[in-house]
Formats: C-alpha cells, structure tokens, sequence
C-alpha cells in the first residue's frame, strides 16, 4: 500500500550533516578522537541554534576507505554517541564485509544498536569487480519518521528514491563521494528527486584535493497561490570539514507529497 504521507508523529525535525575529508590512514584511537571531535561540535551548534537535540546526521560515503569487518567494534564511538545524545546517526557508507561477501554498506544507527544497513545497489565503476551490489531499497522506520538512505550513483536512478517514497520515507539520505567535476551535476539530480517526489534530500560529501564537498540539504519551498515548489537549499564549502545544520517540517512536505501523487497514476 503506497504511504506517501509518511509517518504521523514528528512534525520538525533537525537534521545534520558531517563534510569529511578521506580517512584512510588512521589507527582505531585516532579514528574515533576525529569522529567523537565532530559529533560534540555537531551536538554543540545543534544546541546553540535550536535550543533542542538534534535527530538525524549524516556522514559521506568512503570517508573511512578501509574494509570494516565488524562495524560494531571498530565503530562503537557511533553507537555510543547515538546513545547518549538520543540521536539517529547514517554514519555513511563503508566497504564492509559481511558473510556472503564485501558491499558499500551504509549500517543504521538508533540509540545504542544498528537498526539495519542499506547496500549500494548501483555500484560505479571499478566497484563493479570486486563488490557485491545490494537489490533492495529499505526504508527505516525509527518511531517518529521513516527515512531511507541512497548511496552516491545510486541517485541517478530515478525510480530508487520513488521506490522508497512510495513506502512512506519522510526523508532521503544520499551519502555521497563526488569528484570536483561532479558537483554541479550533483546537485541538480538532488533537486530533482526533492522536487519530483516533494521530499527533503540530505548529502554528505567528501571533500580535499580530489572531491569537491559542498554537501548539500534541499528543502522545498510552497507556494500555495501558485501550487509551485521551489528548492531550498543550503551546501558547505568546497574543500573544509564542516557541520551544517537545518530545521525540516516533515509536515509541509507530507502535505506537499500527498497533493502531488494524487495527481499521479501509473504507467503499465
């Protein structure tokens, strides 16, 4: 049963996103100071601005360029944190060993636990010959909103993002790593999804020498006189680690979605 309204308990949520550069070359004491520095500035800002927690954050894809072979031991810093601060966290997307093989896999956070993971489905280039691909968009259901999480190339596939806003996903995490080259076209594919589905998108790049940053949240701006959306967009800057923070009302969107989709049918 298609659930474009999503879920019904949280009206305003506050999301975050982490820049990061690549970390490939850090030991486990290292890695976790740099991840625990980030999340208590994050956490930090959060309170300044809003006065309130902050719900959900997310980080790029391959970040952290190692194999993980147990998430939950080389990353228990993320579960920690995600404890204390009550906090949902997409730590983005690793290579990650599982028993029937290695995928970029992005696992779940929730409060103390790892709810479950999303596969890259769509793997790029050389991803292609030694990685298994996912099949299967999931959408997470955290109590008070659902949301799902597309990696990187995965975003180019329109009926991804439609698959998971057709099961009630509120929010839309693409967990990125975007060449320079690459940003502009990046972010017009993320403002399309939004504006197509009527859905809030969060991207976490990586950013340096190499990757271009400018992570990116669009929001949706309506105008009822003219039954038009417009993007609202906030991004980072290009080449620093960074925290952006923003207010989403999940209940304009859903409200924007369900007007939008009853307008729609499908083709067979």
């Amino acid at each position: 049963m298609n659930n474009y309204g999503g879920s019904k308990s949280l009206a305003v949520v506050n999301i975050g996103l982490i820049q990061l550069q690549q970390y490939d070359k850090l030991d486990a004491a290292s890695r976790n100071e740099m991840i625990l520095e980030h999340f208590k500035r994050l956490f930090l800002k959060a309170s300044n601005i809003h006065g309130s927690k902050i719900d959900l954050v997310c980080l790029p894809e391959l970040w952290y360029t190692k194999v993980v072979k147990d998430f939950e031991k080389e990353f228990r810093v993320i579960l920690d944190v995600a404890k204390e601060y009550d906090c949902t966290i997409i730590p983005g997307a690793f290579k990650e060993k599982i028993s029937d093989g290695t995928y970029v896999s992005c696992p779940v956070v929730t409060p103390g636990s790892v709810l479950g993971r999303q596969f890259k489905i769509h793997l790029f280039g050389l991803q292609r010959k030694t990685l298994n691909p996912g099949s299967k968009m999931e959408v997470f259901d955290i109590g008070k909103l659902k949301f799902s999480v597309a990696i990187c190339y995965d975003l180019v596939f329109p009926e991804i993002a439609r698959s998971a806003v057709r099961e009630g996903a509120d929010l839309l995490f693409f967990p990125s790593k975007i060449p320079k080259e690459g940003i502009n076209p990046w972010h017009l594919y993320l403002q399309v999804r939004a504006l197509e589905n009527r859905i809030p998108v969060v991207a976490a790049n990586v950013c340096g020498d190499l990757f271009g940053g400018r992570s990116i949240i669009v929001d949706l701006k309506y105008d009822k006189s003219t039954d038009i959306a417009t993007p609202k967009i906030k991004t980072g800057a290009a080449v620093r680690e960074q925290i952006i923070i923003v207010e989403i009302d999940l209940k304009r969107s859903r409200q924007m979605r369900q007007r939008r989709f009853a307008d729609s049918f499908i083709i067979t």
